[in-house]
């Protein structure tokens, strides 16, 4: 079976790739481990740089633009050369140009999209309304193109499988939930509390208005007592805080065995990946509940998973109830192996072969 991969990434836009490129990074190449031909055609970013380095047939190609007809042409040439069994597009601008590119097809090759986003909830929570009328231009064209060139479509929630069914009117939805890393730890022992320590509280995403990144200074300045560490990198600056500390990018399981909770201020999520890896490690997660996070955290709720209003002074409370929680540690340790184990890569991996072969 050869599947193309075609992904335009928000690398040239971004300060730090999202959850989507991350995993995008190990998952094509687990494919070609497990017998899979594969090809991909990506943003020559960090994306493009890792995939060669892991021996992937790899060609340079990304859209300049947010309609670029030379990129639907240079997809429909990467198809007629690869003759791929499917192709597979990511991403929102790799998804409307692979539809357009594919919708002269005479052999009709099976497509498959995955946007790893929720356009109704950027549209929803816009901080402007030129920002609204941007996000529902893009709704308008995105399902424009699914009705010239239908597909398969994947959904990393049941929150966005739901919002695509509801809201767009989209029939052929496949669940298939984002995996915890290919190579991530065992949830470690958790460890006992030592009095008189400050509370470490870390933040891991993208420094961006839709994490909710902007309240993390007030949620800080609400809860003096305890230290902040905010990992990531982004266009939204940071206002400087006694305890709040800019550490940039790092190692996420490392950063994440190193703090006693995560807080997710997110405004728009359609998985919510940071969650998930902290509660694979035994970490309490204070978040939202916007989009996929309350999905994600559901198993874990009362013992290492407590929901807020997506306030800064709402979610301070929330986060010293969490720092103090009640849960045994056996209970957290109970939780967290269960997020090792219904998240594991290789379940991911399974699940998108399978969906592959049935297209085929």
């Amino acid at each position: 079976m050869r599947v193309l991969f075609v992904c335009t990434t928000g690398g040239s836009g971004r300060r730090q790739l999202g959850g989507a490129e991350r995993i995008l990074t190990e998952l094509i190449p687990a494919h070609a481990r497990t017998g899979v031909e594969v090809v991909a055609a990506t943003s020559d970013d960090e994306v493009g740089r890792a995939l060669r380095e892991a021996g992937v047939p790899w060609t340079g190609l990304g859209a300049r633009g947010r309609v670029d007809l030379a990129y639907a042409r240079e997809i429909r040439r990467l198809v007629r050369e690869v003759r791929p069994d499917v192709v597979c597009a990511h991403l929102l601008s790799a998804a409307m140009h692979a539809r357009a590119a594919l919708s002269t097809e005479r052999t009709r090759t099976p497509l498959v999209v995955t946007l790893h986003n929720s356009l109704w909830q950027y549209r929803d929570t816009a901080g402007s309304l030129r920002h609204k009328a941007m996000v529902q231009s893009n709704i308008t064209l995105d399902l424009a193109l699914r009705r010239l060139r239908p597909h398969a479509t994947v959904a990393v929630s049941e929150f966005e499988a739901v919002e695509l069914r509801d809201r767009g009117g989209v029939d052929d939805v496949h669940l298939i939930p984002n995996p915890l890393p290919v190579t991530w730890p065992e949830p470690p022992p958790v460890a006992p509390a030592v009095a008189g320590r400050r509370p470490v509280i870390g933040y891991l995403g993208r420094l961006e208005r839709e994490k909710g990144a902007d309240l993390l200074p007030e949620i800080a300045s609400c809860l003096p007592d305890a230290d902040f560490v905010v990992a990531g990198a982004g266009s939204l600056p940071i206002a400087a805080r006694p305890n709040l500390e800019l550490v940039g990018r790092v190692d996420a399981a490392d950063f994440l065995q190193r703090i006693d909770c995560l807080v997710v201020p997110s405004r728009v999520e359609s998985f919510g990946l940071s969650a998930l890896e902290a509660l694979s490690l035994g970490v309490p997660v204070v978040h939202t509940g916007a989009g996929g996070l309350a999905e994600v955290t559901r198993h874990a709720t009362g013992t290492l998973a407590f929901r807020a209003d997506p306030t800064p002074a709402a979610l301070a409370d929330v986060l010293r109830q969490a720092v103090g929680s009640a849960a045994t540690a056996a209970q957290r340790q109970r939780v967290a192996r269960w997020y090792a184990e219904e998240y594991a890569f290789d379940r991911c991996v399974t699940r998108w072969q399978r969906l592959y072969r049935s297209l085929t």
